[in-house]
């Protein structure tokens, strides 16, 4: 694998692997607000895993977009964030991704999301486009529309590394976090308030 672009402390990308990472200031606070009531402004549906609706794994209201002339904007600021963090920090053969995910976890409903990983992995009854699917998810994104301890309470964003301490990712308004796509994560309960987000994944070749 050859890194594209130039970085202060290339050994750094070199030889550490980071299990996540964070970009502040991606957008602005008013580009936030745009994203986010543009998304409410959409229908929302109930968060299914693979195994379907199970409300014990989780509970959460969705929507997908893929690109229109609406939200185009999003996209093109998303790709140089994603660029820049693959470049900087992972080093992941990507193509790239056709649609982020809105969600919003609601207390009153006890949103959360259990344990999981964003990555594909086969199965023996599951078709190949179950999920529209043709290359493995290898880089993961979340952007928090609002404020932790203010519009809602819980709904951590945690990391299980499987051997220390699980890792709490702050997300403070506007901040993106990126994480590889096989790491087990999960999205705490939300015990007051509604937890509104953004997520992506970008998909490239197997690993190699």
């Amino acid at each position: 694998m050859q890194y594209k672009g130039l970085v202060t402390f290339p050994s750094e990308r070199e030889f550490v692997t980071y299990p996540w990472v964070y970009w502040d200031n991606g957008f602005t606070d008013a580009e936030v607000n745009q994203i986010a009531a543009y998304c409410a402004a959409g229908e929302l549906k109930e968060g299914k895993t693979f195994a379907g609706y199970r409300e014990d794994i989780r509970r959460s209201k969705i929507q997908f977009n893929t690109w229109t002339e609406a939200n185009g904007w999003i996209f093109d600021k998303l790709i140089d964030v994603v660029q820049v963090i693959n470049n900087r920090w992972y080093g992941f053969d990507l193509n790239g991704f056709d649609a982020f995910q809105y969600g919003e976890y609601r207390a009153e409903e006890g949103g959360h999301f259990e344990w999981h990983t964003d990555m594909h992995f086969g199965a023996e009854n599951r078709q190949i486009d179950d999920y529209g699917l043709q290359q493995p998810r290898k880089l993961s994104l979340s952007m928090a529309l609002n404020e932790p301890g203010v519009d809602f309470e819980g709904g951590e964003l945690q990391l299980n590394m499987g051997h220390q301490d699980l890792i709490s990712m702050p997300m403070p308004k506007g901040r993106i976090v990126a994480f590889p796509s096989f790491l087990l994560h999960r999205v705490t309960p939300v015990t007051k308030g509604v937890r509104k987000s953004i997520v992506l994944w970008v998909t490239g070749p197997k690993f190699s």
